[in-house]
C-alpha cells in the first residue's frame, strides 16, 4: 500500500451516483446549508441498542464523512444524508476513526460513490488496506458478551491520506484537528472541532443505556485508553461525540470517571480568572495609600510637590531637598 497522501478535486459529471431505489430519490444540496464546522448526527444500524452505530459529517465548504460505518449500512447512510439534503459530490473528505469493520465496513462503497479520499492513520491503515479484524481484547462486561457482533469481515479499501497527530482537515476538506488518542486501538484518532465538539470513535461507548458513558468494551491499552480522554479534556474538548451511545459532556464523564480530571469552567476559564484578579489587584494597589499592602508607589514626585516657597536652587545644592531622580 502507498502511504502517499493523493487528493484530488472532483466534478460532479465524475461522481458515480448509487442506484435509486423504489420511492428514494438522489439527494440534492440543500439551498440553507448548516453553520460551517456543525457536525450532523447519521444513525446507523436500526432499533437494536447495541447493534446500532453513529456516523458523523463535518460541515464545510466540503463536507468531511466520518466513519460510514459496517458492512451492509452504506444504503442505510445514502438515505440519512438525503433527509438531511447533503449531496454526495459535496463530501471532500471520508475519516476513519480507526481500524474496526464497524467503523469502516462501508468505506469502499462510499468511496466509489463520492470519489471523496479515505484518511486514516497510519498505525491503523493496514486493518483498513486488507479488511482485517484487530484482536478484539474485552475490558467490560458488554465487551465480553458482545464479542460476537464485532468480529465481523469487512471489504478492504485503500487508504489514499495517512493522517498524524496535529493533522489539520482544513488541508483536504471541513475544519478539525487531528489527535491521537491511542488505547481502544494503537492508531485510534478524535477530531476536535474549533467549539470544543470531539468525534472520539470508540474512546467512550455507551453503557446499558444509551446517555450512560462507558469506557470502551474493547482495548488494546485500557491504561492508555484513560490517557487518551485526558488529552482530549485538556485540549479544550467539551461534548465527546462517540461511535455508539452518547453525545456525552465532558462534565458528566468526571462524575462517571473518579480519574479524569475536568477543569471547572475549563482553561480558557482559568486564564479569564487570572486576568480579572490581576486587574483586581492592579486597582487595589492604585487605590491604596502609603505604607499599605501594594501601595507602594514611586515617591520621587512626592518631595518635589511639598518643595518650600521661595527655592530657588538646584535641588542637589540645597540640605533636606529630595533628589527628583532618586
Amino acid at each position: 500500500m502507498s502511504r502517499r497522501n493523493r487528493f484530488w478535486k472532483t466534478n460532479d459529471s465524475d461522481t458515480v451516483q448509487p442506484q435509486e431505489q423504489e420511492g428514494q430519490t438522489a439527494p440534492v444540496a440543500s439551498e440553507e446549508r448548516p453553520p460551517e464546522g456543525s457536525v450532523i448526527t447519521l444513525h446507523l444500524g436500526g432499533k437494536n441498542p447495541f447493534k446500532c452505530y453513529n456516523s458523523y459529517l463535518i460541515v464545510g465548504s466540503k463536507h468531511v464523512l466520518v466513519d460510514p460505518g459496517p458492512p451492509g449500512t452504506a444504503g442505510e447512510l445514502y438515505q440519512q444524508l438525503s433527509r438531511n439534503h447533503i449531496s454526495l459530490g459535496d463530501i471532500g473528505l471520508i475519516v476513519i476513526t480507526h481500524g474496526h469493520p464497524d467503523h469502516f465496513g462501508s468505506a469502499s462503497q462510499l468511496k466509489e460513490w463520492t470519489q471523496a479520499p479515505l484518511a486514516v492513520h497510519e498505525l491503523d491503515a493496514e486493518y483498513v488496506n486488507f479488511g482485517s479484524v484487530p484482536v478484539l481484547k474485552p475490558v467490560t462486561r458488554l465487551g465480553s458478551l458482545l464479542k460476537s457482533l464485532f468480529s465481523i469481515k469487512s471489504e478492504p479499501v485503500e487508504p489514499d491520506i495517512i493522517l498524524h497527530d496535529g493533522d489539520k482537515l482544513g488541508r483536504y476538506a471541513g475544519r478539525g484537528r487531528v489527535i491521537l488518542t491511542p488505547g481502544h486501538t494503537a492508531g485510534s484518532i478524535s477530531i476536535l472541532m474549533p467549539d470544543g465538539v470531539c468525534i472520539v470513535g470508540d474512546l467512550l461507548m455507551r453503557g446499558l443505556r444509551s446517555s450512560t458513558p462507558s469506557v470502551p468494551w474493547f482495548a488494546e491499552d485500557a491504561a492508555q485508553a484513560r490517557d487518551s480522554l485526558q488529552r482530549l479534556v485538556n485540549a479544550g474538548a467539551k461534548t465527546m461525540l462517540a461511535g455508539h451511545g452518547g453525545p456525552f459532556d465532558v462534565q458528566d464523564l468526571a462524575r462517571k470517571f473518579s480519574w479524569l480530571e475536568v477543569a471547572e469552567g475549563g482553561a480558557a476559564a482559568e486564564e479569564d480568572e487570572r486576568e480579572e484578579r490581576g486587574a483586581g489587584e492592579s486597582r487595589e494597589s492604585r487605590a491604596a495609600g502609603p505604607g499599605e499592602a501594594g501601595g507602594d508607589r514611586p515617591h520621587r514626585r512626592r518631595p518635589r510637590r511639598r518643595r518650600p516657597q521661595g527655592f530657588n536652587g538646584p535641588s542637589g545644592d540645597q540640605p533636606g531637598a529630595a533628589n527628583p531622580n532618586h
